[in-house]
């Protein structure tokens, strides 16, 4: 019995990651295309039972992850340019991690200020379907600032320009879906969406900041490249 629930665990697994081969890509262009939609569909979903969320995407926080996790493969393995901690950070899932949760900061304060404008009480059950909503459309920009990060440590006369075209792309993107959905989603005036927005951008881009200088406590850095 035991061996038949770890082949049924087994056959579960299997079909959860190869699936992501076809929801990855989808989710990603859907959340690009159709940002305030995916929105309200992430609020959405979490009304459902358990077994039926996300049959149509992948989980917010599963797909942010996979992004960050596919960024940091390249990073090591293609461009062969990272950045190597002593201590605990070392362990290269340690810094995946530690990446994961510095940019989920980003949908964590917008979250907060969703719940706010929404006049909910704070709560986890309040704030989850706001962090998830703001999962997906903070992937595209994540993975221009590290698409960016890695065009920029190129040794290529044309990495650095374009380099901050991805960026300020990327960005200008970013603070645009922020907008709309903070006028779509919570009635606010264009005014106080655009306030809204540099807040949120400004508050979770110094927290990212300062995770990662606390987290040279841990050891000194250097950086490797080849």
């Amino acid at each position: 019995m035991d061996f038949m629930n770890l082949l049924r665990s087994a056959e579960q697994l299997l079909y959860e990651v190869v699936s992501w081969l076809v929801f990855y890509p989808l989710t990603f262009w859907r959340c690009i295309m159709r940002p305030l939609a995916m929105i309200a569909y992430a609020e959405k979903e979490l009304t459902r039972p358990p077994e039926d969320q996300f049959a149509n995407n992948l989980s917010p926080p599963i797909f942010l992850f996979l992004t960050l996790m596919l960024a940091h493969t390249v990073q090591t393995s293609v461009f062969h340019n990272a950045a190597v901690f002593e201590g605990v950070l070392a362990d290269q899932r340690n810094l995946l991690i530690l990446r994961a949760v510095a940019f989920s900061l980003f949908p964590l304060f917008l979250g907060l200020q969703h719940v706010r404008l929404s006049e909910q009480t704070l709560s986890r059950k309040t704030l989850r379907p706001m962090f998830y909503a703001q999962c997906y459309v903070t992937v595209p920009f994540v993975l221009a600032a590290d698409v960016a990060i890695m065009l920029g440590n190129a040794k290529f006369s044309w990495a650095e320009p374009v380099a901050a075209a991805v960026f300020l792309v990327g960005l200008i993107w970013y603070a645009t879906a922020l907008t709309r959905g903070f006028k779509v989603h919570r009635n606010t005036t264009t005014v106080k969406a655009i306030g809204q927005t540099i807040l949120a951008i400004l508050v979770g881009a110094v927290c990212f900041i300062g995770t990662f200088l606390l987290s040279l406590l841990s050891g000194s850095v250097t950086t490797v490249a080849s």
